[in-house]
């Protein structure tokens, strides 16, 4: 149990630090559509699903690596709180055009991100 605790903290620390390092970087180049929010969702998309495909792939690796990468490292590197923040901040001042924008891009990058992560594991594997 704590193996896995550690692997969770580790891998969120590490995903946090990124996470806000991106969004420092990047946030303030585009406000309608903050970049570094985008960035991190659509990594940590490619991450997870990379990593998913991986790990069904090689059942016998510990999984406690599945803890820190998944769950660590991919739930403090993405933010739906931060991007649904955002969204709000965007309604609120009458950015419609620009919120439903965002939501689309975030949701269909994400997923498609996630899938492409999967399809590289699947042919290099």
């Amino acid at each position: 149990m704590l193996k896995s605790l550690f692997a969770v903290m580790i891998g969120g620390a590490i995903g946090c630090t990124l996470r806000w390092l991106i969004s420092l970087r990047f946030n303030t180049l585009f406000p309608n559509l903050p970049p570094g929010t985008l960035i991190v969702n659509l990594v940590g998309g490619f991450i997870i699903g990379a990593a998913m495909a991986w790990f069904v792939r090689n059942p016998h690796i510990d999984p406690v690596w599945k803890l820190l990468i998944v769950t660590g490292l991919c739930g403090g590197l993405t933010t739906f709180s931060t991007f649904s923040a955002e969204i709000v901040v965007l309604l609120q001042s009458g950015k419609y055009l620009w919120a439903m924008s965002s939501v689309m891009v975030h949701v269909i990058g994400s997923l498609l991100m996630t899938f492409a992560g999967f399809a590289v594991v699947n042919l290099l594997g």
